[in-house]
């Protein structure tokens, strides 16, 4: 058998807020996230899943998360699920910047998961540094590299 690697992606605006009012601005290249001073949101990223190929259960290699943390925010969390199930939490992060043009050392986060079941979701927590200006957060783009051994 050989390993073949599978990558799956989706554009940014896929991605969608857990609080439901948060201001979004969906766009053809990606979606920005207005973070209110103070405050730290949850945002979800919802990765095409290729679960099961020529009988074999995927391996979640790596997930990407193509952003630009504008002004304050920054991202202090990633959590990254296998349906109801976290396989992966980095915490303790202050990730700011722009790392939504390519692929970089601060925008790949490795799992190495074998049996993935279900289909993964990656849940990013960004924070606003600021107790007084509102921030942007930019997603243009993530996905996640699968590997089956076929």
């Amino acid at each position: 058998m050989a390993e073949k690697l599978y990558a799956s992606w989706a554009s940014g605006y896929a991605a969608f807020p857990e609080t439901a009012n948060l201001r979004t601005l969906r766009q053809g290249f990606g979606v920005t996230f207005t973070i209110p001073a103070g405050r730290a949101e949850w945002i979800h990223l919802p990765i095409p899943t290729p679960v099961i190929a020529e009988g074999d259960r995927a391996t979640l290699d790596k997930v990407l998360v193509l952003f630009h943390a504008r002004q304050n925010s920054e991202i202090i969390e990633v959590h990254v699920f296998d349906g109801p199930r976290r396989i992966s939490r980095f915490s303790e992060m202050r990730l700011s910047g722009d790392h939504a043009q390519g692929v970089d050392a601060r925008n790949v986060f490795v799992v190495r998961q074998a049996d993935i079941a279900f289909g993964i979701g990656v849940t990013l927590r960004v924070n606003n540094i600021s107790a007084s200006t509102d921030s942007e957060f930019f997603i243009s783009s993530f996905g996640g590299d699968f590997f089956h051994n076929v």
